[in-house]
């Protein structure tokens, strides 16, 4: 199962090359982002990309944050010294994690926690 990093479904909706095949190389799985990453594109997008993005969108599992996510979140950026890490990353990152998720992004510094398991696209 993969877990989709804001910055690859973005690439993906911008049609950037490489995208779609990073995509589509867990297409058999059951593909999930978290409900941050989603904001993080609806707050990004143009109005002319709405329909666009709700029909890719609608095809994900979008996973909640919980307490649980919270508190682990939590424990990812105490134990990253040597890293300023953002909140929605941690968050994503304990996501991944929790639910036992590849993490599929381009930011690979900006998922230092040795728990993850990534997958970064070379495109």
């Amino acid at each position: 199962m993969a877990l989709y990093d804001t910055d690859v479904l973005i690439d993906h909706l911008l049609d950037i090359y490489g995208a779609s095949e990073a995509i589509l190389k867990f297409k058999d799985e059951n593909n999930s982002c978290s409900a941050i990453t989603m904001g993080e594109i609806f707050f990004g997008m143009r109005l002319t990309e709405e329909k666009k993005t709700l029909q890719f969108i609608n095809n994900l599992n979008i996973l909640n944050v919980t307490k649980e996510i919270v508190l682990l979140s939590h424990d990812i950026k105490k134990i990253a010294k040597g890293f300023d890490l953002e909140l929605y990353d941690c968050i994503i990152a304990a996501t991944a994690i929790i639910n036992d998720q590849i993490l599929v992004t381009r930011n690979a510094k900006h998922y230092p926690d040795k728990r993850l398991k990534l997958f970064v696209p070379e495109y």
